[in-house]
């Protein structure tokens, strides 16, 4: 039986210093690349495009274990606490149902 176990979220950002729709989006996008790359999630923006200092991410993962799940969201809370060029607002997350099925051979 393989269990498979996933989460989504919204990632909420201050950006102090962006003075501009250019300086925002390349925060974002560094932001963006280094989640992906460091936890690979799934992460898009879906923020305003007329705030400059403010954006919203969503992210999903998956994992084989609901620990896993907990222990990554986790992570990311920390990795983007440490980054001095934004404030994180806010970081929300829910569950999916768990998806349970019989390996056949």
């Amino acid at each position: 039986m393989v269990t498979i176990f996933a989460a989504h979220g919204k990632i909420e950002l201050f950006i102090p210093a962006s003075h501009s729709l250019k300086d925002r989006r390349r925060i974002v996008n560094s932001v963006k690349s280094s989640l992906q790359n460091k936890f690979n999630i799934s992460v898009i923006d879906s923020s305003e495009d007329n705030i400059w200092q403010r954006a919203t991410l969503g992210f999903a993962l998956v994992s084989l274990n609901f620990s896993g799940l907990q222990e990554t969201i986790d992570a990311i809370d920390r990795h983007l606490g440490n980054n001095p060029d934004f404030e994180v607002i806010e970081l929300k997350y829910g569950y999916l149902p768990a998806i349970s099925e019989s390996l056949s051979t």
